[in-house]
C-alpha cells in the first residue's frame, strides 16, 4: 500500500484512500501510516501517560468527570463481554462533545494528558473525514457527507500485563462504533482474520482501522465487524494503546450507503446510542447529554488477577 499524505495544510488525495476500500471488505481492516504531525501527537500522548498513570489514585480521580464519562477511569468499569471479566486497563477518554465545557479547560494546566489526546484528535478526524467520503464514494455515490466529530471520543488505556494471570486482557469483541483506528507502543492487540485471532502488529507509525457493526449496517455487511482481543504478554513495562472511537452524531438520519435483507428496517442511529450498553456504559444520549454517572459503576473486580 502506498503511503497517504495527511498534511494538515495540503488538500488529501482522496483516490488513495477509495482505492483502499476493497482492501477492507477483503481483509477486514486497513493500516494507515502516520505522518510526522500525528507521529508526533502520538508520541506526546504516550509520555503524557507515561507520567499521568504513575500518579496516585487520588491525583488520577481529580481528572475524572463520570458524568460525560470524560477523563481517568479505574480497573473495572468497561467489559468486553460480561461485567465478571472486566477489561485489565485503567483508561482516560476525551470526548470532542465536552470542548463545550469550559471547566474541563482547567485540566490542561494539572493534566497534559488531556490536551494531548484533543490535538491527536483533530489531526484523526480529518483522517477519518477523508476516509468515510472514500467509503461513500465507493458505496453510494452523491449521498450526504456522515458526520462524526460531535460523538466521537480519544482514549488512552494504560496496561501492566506482569500484573495479572488472565491470558486476555480484552476478551474477544467488536467496539460496536463506525470504526476504531488504534496505535500502541507494545505487542498485545489481535485482530480476527480468517476465523483466527493474529497479531495486529501495530506500532507508533501508524493506525490499525477496524470496522465496527454500524460501519457493517452502513454497508449491508459486506465490510464484517472487526472483531480483536488483547494478550497477555507477562510484560513488566506498561503497555500503552490508543484510540479513536468513531461514532455517527446523532441528530443525523442516517441512511446505510447500501440497502439489502442485512439492514432492512433497522435505525442505525438507535444502535448507536445503545451500543455503549454492551461494554457497561451509559447510552450514548445519556453520555453526550451529561447524564452517565448515574448508569457507570465498577462492579467488584477481586478475579481481576485470575
Amino acid at each position: 500500500m502506498s503511503a497517504l499524505s495527511v498534511d494538515r495544510a495540503h488538500s488529501r488525495d482522496r483516490s488513495a484512500y477509495l482505492a483502499m476500500i476493497p482492501q477492507l471488505e477483503q481483509q477486514g481492516f486497513l493500516r494507515l501510516p502516520a505522518d510526522p504531525a500525528l507521529r508526533q501527537a502520538v508520541d506526546r500522548a504516550f509520555t503524557q501517560a507515561g507520567e499521568f498513570f504513575a500518579r496516585p489514585a487520588e491525583e488520577k480521580f481529580r481528572y475524572a468527570c463520570p458524568d460525560w464519562v470524560e477523563g481517568y477511569r479505574e480497573l473495572g468499569p468497561e467489559y468486553s463481554q460480561v461485567p465478571e471479566r472486566p477489561d485489565l486497563t485503567e483508561s482516560f477518554s476525551a470526548w470532542n462533545h465536552n470542548r463545550v465545557h469550559a471547566e474541563l479547560e482547567a485540566w490542561r494546566a494539572g493534566c497534559p494528558l488531556h490536551g494531548a489526546l484533543r490535538e491527536a484528535a483533530d489531526l484523526l478526524a480529518g483522517l477519518v473525514r477523508d476516509l468515510f467520503a472514500a467509503m461513500r464514494d465507493h458505496f453510494a455515490p452523491g449521498a450526504p457527507d456522515l458526520r462524526f466529530f460531535d460523538a466521537t471520543y480519544t482514549q488512552l488505556n494504560h496496561y501492566e500485563p506482569a500484573r495479572h494471570s488472565r491470558d486476555l486482557l480484552q476478551d474477544p469483541h467488536e467496539d460496536g462504533h463506525l470504526v476504531t483506528l488504534v496505535t500502541s507502543n507494545a505487542p498485545g492487540l489481535e485482530i480476527q482474520v480468517d476465523g483466527e485471532f493474529v497479531p495486529a502488529n501495530v506500532t507508533p507509525d501508524h493506525f490499525v482501522v477496524m470496522p465496527g457493526s454500524l460501519l457493517s449496517l452502513m454497508t449491508g455487511y459486506r465490510v464484517k465487524p472487526g472483531y480483536h482481543q488483547v494478550r497477555n504478554s507477562r510484560r513488566a513495562d506498561p503497555r500503552l494503546s490508543m484510540m479513536f472511537f468513531v461514532n455517527p452524531e446523532i441528530d443525523q438520519h442516517l441512511a446505510p450507503w447500501i440497502e439489502n435483507e442485512s439492514n432492512k428496517g433497522i435505525d442505525i442511529i438507535a444502535r448507536a446510542n445503545a451500543a455503549p450498553k454492551q461494554f457497561g456504559y451509559p447510552s450514548l444520549e445519556e453520555i453526550l447529554s451529561g447524564r452517565a454517572a448515574t448508569r457507570l459503576a465498577s462492579p467488584p473486580v477481586a478475579d481481576a488477577a485470575q
